[in-house]
């Protein structure tokens, strides 16, 4: 059935017609994402493989020197630079009013210290102390510097002299250092450095290095250290600071400590479900199909429920938020109140977009709340988004267990995210009549997005894709999750299957990192050729990528493709484009 004229698709992307401009429905985004968690909540995975050549444009893996065609070879550059996701989504509710938030964009990936960098600034410790010691505290808090600054100071000497240097700030950072190892070896150091400390703002370094080792001993000698008193104005802040360390660090003796899974609110509760950025509509109907009734609203699915961990199964959901409170009156003691009822101790405070003295505010929150604020270990995160003067407030339940993509035991760099994947997956259905469609993911990567589609309809799946690498992260996640699928070795542009496809879904390459689309100029000319000869007729390719001008482009060059629908998405502080193409 030819839907390409007809059909709206459900996340409110519109129809194109036949013979039409290519139409992009953008979503009307605000600068500004209110709630949507932080980047760097993302979980990482770890692989056995080796890292990826120096520019890598995508979670795809580089391919070598073979050529796509009769095109020059791209080198040893792999197809992309697919952005991580980031769960961001606007939320506004008619009994919540939302603020706009700034939306936080990706930092600039910082160039990596060499070894030999790190040797001078060690070197120089002796004769700039303050100077060495401060770099590189910031170099230990990267994971390849730490590590690599950890061989180098094999023989603490260095650092423990510098626990006992004239300069306060060398001792401070001498002590941040070793809180960056997180060594037990390095205990004994740091208690006789807190016993003798005579500088107020050296003595939370010294107490934060000690929580982050939290063998036995270190917490002894937390537990035993009694802060000081300010003795008038001038030390308060000080001992503010020592106080929050403190506390800081005896809660961090317990971060290993799991806490109880929870399975459902006390109560039932307004649960707003965030969704990516264009999918609510999916969203909703997956909310539906598990037989809750739910609304969609401008910021995402309203369900009233107290089945909380049912909710968390949902796989198009990127968080659960409780909202508490809108336009509050930014005082800490109001902010209590509307909490207290609902607040599951331990808990996190998350205050976003405040103007002012954050951890002033945070501990003015956490006395009005009775205190219990342990960003090591909690079970609910408070989270408050200021907003001229006045906040909303929400809580995030932590505690939940999120099975949901578990199979997932390796990704490859910048992999799409699984919940647009599952989002994605979905969409593309709409799209489908076939009732087991068979389906092609041409730069499959580690397999996430036939790995979600699978999880919707039974359906043959192929993924092809030039790196053994990727094909061994896809190979053991789809033995995880016991799929069907079937991974292939093969450059796509010399692919030749048994029989066409009704649909393909992917990631496809895109060069951000690199700054610019020339890399992939060939590729994608190429591969928007070669679909009509995948695709059986009728069927449906739905393309992800960033590059969506150099796609129309070649688009508009082949006339066997009907542009079906577009819309457009968010990941990472980027707006990815779905292009949905039928082939006639």
């Amino acid at each position: 059935m030819d839907n390409s004229s007809e059909k709206r698709p459900p996340s409110g992307g519109k129809p194109v017609s036949q013979g039409s401009k290519p139409y992009s429905e953008k979503r009307a985004y605000s600068s500004n994402k209110p709630y949507s968690p932080k980047p760097t909540s993302e979980k990482k995975f770890s692989s056995d493989k080796p890292p990826f050549e120096k520019k890598s444009y995508s979670d795809k893996p580089t391919y070598g020197k073979k050529s796509y065609s009769d095109k020059p070879s791209f080198g040893k550059k792999s197809y992309s630079d697919k952005p991580s996701y980031s769960r961001n989504s606007d939320l506004n509710k008619k009994n919540y009013a939302r603020p706009a938030a700034p939306r936080v964009t990706p930092r600039e990936e910082e160039a990596a210290v060499t070894e030999q960098q790190l040797q001078v600034l060690v070197s120089t410790i002796a004769t700039e102390p303050v100077t060495s010691l401060s770099a590189l505290s910031a170099h230990a808090k990267k994971r390849a510097a730490r590590e690599t600054l950890e061989h180098i100071f094999a023989d603490r000497a260095v650092l423990y002299a510098a626990l006992k240097a004239p300069e306060p700030k060398a001792r401070k950072n001498a002590a941040r250092v070793l809180g960056a190892f997180a060594n037990e070896r390095d205990t004994d150091a740091l208690i006789d450095a807190l016993q003798t400390e005579e500088t107020r703002f050296v003595v939370p370094s010294i107490l934060l290095a000690l929580g982050a080792i939290a063998s036995d001993r270190a917490g002894e000698a937390i537990h035993a250290y009694t802060p000081p008193v300010a003795a008038d104005e001038t030390e308060e802040k000080h001992v503010a600071d020592i106080l929050e360390a403190h506390e800081k660090a005896k809660s961090a003796l317990t971060r290993d400590i799991p806490l109880p899974p929870r399975t459902r609110l006390k109560t039932p509760h307004e649960v707003l479900l965030v969704h990516p950025a264009g999918f609510g509509e999916i969203l909703l109907k997956e909310t539906t199909s598990r037989g809750f009734v739910a609304s969609m609203e401008h910021d995402g699915v309203h369900v009233t429920t107290d089945q909380i961990k049912t909710l968390q199964e949902l796989r198009c959901a990127s968080e659960l938020l409780l909202p508490l409170a809108s336009g509050l009156p930014l005082d800490a003691e109001q902010i209590a109140a509307v909490a207290e009822p609902v607040l599951t101790r331990p808990y996190r405070i998350e205050l976003r977009n405040h103007t002012g003295d954050r951890a002033a505010f945070i501990r003015a929150v956490s006395a009005a709340l009775g205190g219990g604020d342990n960003p090591s270990r909690y079970a609910d995160e408070l989270r408050i988004v200021c907003h001229k003067g006045s906040c909303d407030v929400f809580i995030r339940p932590k505690d939940v267990p999120d099975t949901r993509f578990t199979y997932r035991k390796r990704a490859l760099p910048a992999s799409i995210h699984p919940v647009q994947a599952a989002c994605l997956a979905r969409y593309a259905l709409s799209f489908i009549s076939a009732a087991r469609p068979r389906t092609l993911d041409p730069f499959c990567g580690s397999g996430t997005l036939l790995l979600e589609l699978e999880r919707v309809v039974p359906t043959a799946l192929i993924g092809v894709d030039h790196s053994e690498r990727a094909l061994d992260a896809a190979r053991e996640n789809a033995a995880a999750a016991h799929s069907a699928a079937r991974f292939v070795h093969k450059d796509i542009l010399k692919f030749e299957p048994r029989d066409p496809f009704d649909l393909i879904l992917t990631n496809m390459p895109f060069g951000n990192r690199v700054g610019t689309h020339n890399a992939n100029e060939s590729l994608y000319r190429d591969f928007v050729h070669a679909l009509p000869h995948l695709l059986a007729s009728g069927g449906i390719a739905v393309l992800y990528t960033m590059e969506h001008r150099l796609l129309t482009s070649c688009i508009q060059s082949e006339p066997n493709l009907l542009l079906a629908a577009e819309m457009t998405t968010e990941a990472g502080g980027l707006n990815p484009r779905v292009t949905v193409l039928r082939r006639r």
